[in-house]
């Protein structure tokens, strides 16, 4: 029988206390990496999406927030300035520039259309958004048949070629005329104020040659 003097068991006692230590660093090691290599993709995302202290839970609305159209910006269409400057920047003056026009207009229409569409087709649209989207499609397919008409009934009059764009609480005129007086703008204002609605103040005019 082996007898074991007193150092004997502290020698003892020391080598399973570091071999325990020792084995739980190892073990907090491996657990760290472990999780580092799982955490990172997510973390960046719910700590934008949560905050501080709070259990992290799925956020199954955060993707239509970011890629839903502007109500504001559907509504609201295209800017007569922006349709305006884009067709001068293709074409200066002359027939292109009509041509320019009207393709730069019906181009931001079909957008406007698309956002439209998107606010209906969505989900999570709010029945007062979807019936405003509704109501602003029926009126954009009314204003494009007006523009049309309302052009051919200046050229009628003896111009040489008319671009029109109504907007909610605006109508845009662009005439080709060599002269364009005020008996001219007159006569047009009068046209366009009864084909639309809109009081004079509401329209304006451009002679471009």
């Amino acid at each position: 029988m082996i007898t074991i003097g007193n150092k004997g068991r502290v020698v003892i006692a020391l080598i399973l206390t570091f071999g325990v230590l020792a084995y739980l660093v190892q073990g907090d090691r491996q657990a760290s990496r472990q999780a580092g290599m799982e955490t990172p993709a997510e973390w960046p995302v719910q700590q934008a999406s949560h905050p501080a202290g709070k259990a992290s839970q799925p956020d199954t609305g955060q993707a239509t927030k970011v890629t839903a159209p502007s109500q504001d910006q559907a509504v609201a269409g295209p800017k007569a300035e922006d349709i305006l400057q884009g067709a001068s920047a293709k074409a200066g003056n002359g027939a292109a520039f009509f041509i320019e026009y009207r393709l730069e207009r019906d181009r931001q229409r079909s957008q406007q259309i698309a956002l439209l569409k998107q606010i209906l087709d969505n989900p999570n649209s709010g029945g007062e958004g979807k019936q405003e989207a509704q109501k602003r499609l029926v009126d954009l397919t009314q204003q494009m048949d007006l523009e049309m008409q309302l052009e051919k009934l200046i050229v009628a009059k003896g111009y040489q070629d008319a671009a029109v764009f109504i907007q909610p609480n605006a109508v845009n005129v662009i005439i080709r005329a060599d002269k364009f007086g005020d008996e001219d703008a007159n006569k047009i204002g009068d046209l366009v104020s009864r084909s639309t609605g809109r009081p004079r103040e509401q329209i304006s005019m451009i002679n471009k040659k």
